[in-house]
């Protein structure tokens, strides 16, 4: 009964210095997460042109010349069909410089081939991912690995320019203790798994980011 007791006690030490562990990890990348985490704006004119011209888009959806009603719910809300084309030809998504722009409504969606955006599987952006590693440093950004999805940009002449990228932390944290139990076993480690972001905006300005007091929250970028 003696030895069962020290053992339990080594454990819950080590359980205790573990969760110690833990929690200055997660600290540490919470706390880069919080400097770095957010909205990457290559151009800000740009993004502004974009957001109004999307603004004016969204206003011809709310009219009755550009929808249809479709049926309605059993709550009595309508459904509209919107006529994507005719507001396509009114305001196209082209910006005053001529380039079609594109923007995949601020979500992440693991099917769309620029979300978790690599730069090493694209060496047309090494300057962009350059950009990302001097304002973070080269070592933070290894820490941080952080997922990057282009979520606006124009192409001109085949050549496709970022302007906006959002950022996304996803980690491990390995905590040493008792896990388990006697029907699946026990483990002196346990692996999970967090994510952590920050909500600021951070904005490209004279070859250099800098980060705004703007917080995003949840309104359109």
């Amino acid at each position: 009964m003696k030895i069962t007791m020290i053992i339990l006690s080594l454990f819950s030490l080590v359980s205790l210095s573990a969760c110690a562990f833990k929690e200055n990890k997660a600290s540490e990348l919470e706390t880069l997460a919080s400097n770095y985490g957010g909205i990457y704006i290559f151009d800000k004119k740009i993004r502004e042109e974009i957001l109004e011209n999307e603004r004016k888009r969204r206003e011809l959806e709310d009219t009755d010349k550009f929808r249809t009603k479709a049926g309605q719910l059993k709550s009595g809300e309508l459904i509209y069909t919107i006529d994507s084309e005719a507001i396509d030809k009114l305001l196209p998504q082209v910006l005053s410089n001529g380039c079609k722009y594109y923007r995949n409504d601020y979500n992440y969606d693991v099917d769309d081939p620029d979300y978790d955006f690599n730069f090493d599987d694209k060496p047309e952006f090494a300057y962009y991912e350059d950009q990302f590693k001097a304002y973070m440093g080269e070592e933070n950004y290894k820490k941080l690995r952080p997922y990057l999805g282009m979520t606006t940009y124009y192409v001109c002449e085949g050549k496709k320019y970022p302007i906006v990228f959002a950022t996304m932390i996803d980690y491990k944290v390995k905590s040493y203790g008792l896990f388990g139990d006697e029907g699946r076993g026990f483990s002196f480690s346990s692996i999970s798994r967090k994510s952590a972001g920050g909500g600021s905006f951070h904005y490209f300005t004279n070859g250099k980011f800098i980060k705004s007091d703007e917080k995003y929250t949840g309104q359109s970028y």
